[in-house]
């Protein structure tokens, strides 16, 4: 599969969280590409992987996002939003904040 780059001027990330390091098996995954103008997001796309049975895109993230500054407060907060509906299952709670602390890594890192 081929990707398409960036747009002009948007950075992306892909980190992912594993058990394993040996191990190519992602727990959790987030893809991140944001775009910044003026010091606020002009446009992003988060989307989580391994979370359900295909990619998620974190939609109420994204909006909660656009038009702010990459800042830790309003960062956490889309995270919290992001995984708002989540409902893991028994013995995979722990999911939930791996991919809070990858969504704020592929943000602010």
């Amino acid at each position: 599969m081929e990707l398409a780059p960036p747009p002009s001027g948007a950075r992306q990330r892909f980190l992912k969280f594993t058990l394993r390091r040996p191990i190519d098996f992602a727990v959790v995954s987030v893809a991140a590409v944001v775009k910044e103008e003026d010091g606020a997001v002009a446009d992003c796309r988060l989307v989580l992987g391994a979370v359900a049975p295909g990619p998620v895109r974190a939609r109420a993230a994204e909006e909660r996002l656009r038009g702010r500054p990459l800042e830790e407060g309003i960062v956490a907060q889309a995270a919290e939003e992001a995984l708002a509906e989540a409902r893991p299952l028994s013995g995979n709670a722990y999911k939930i904040e791996a991919a809070k602390a990858l969504i704020r890594r592929a943000l602010l890192d």
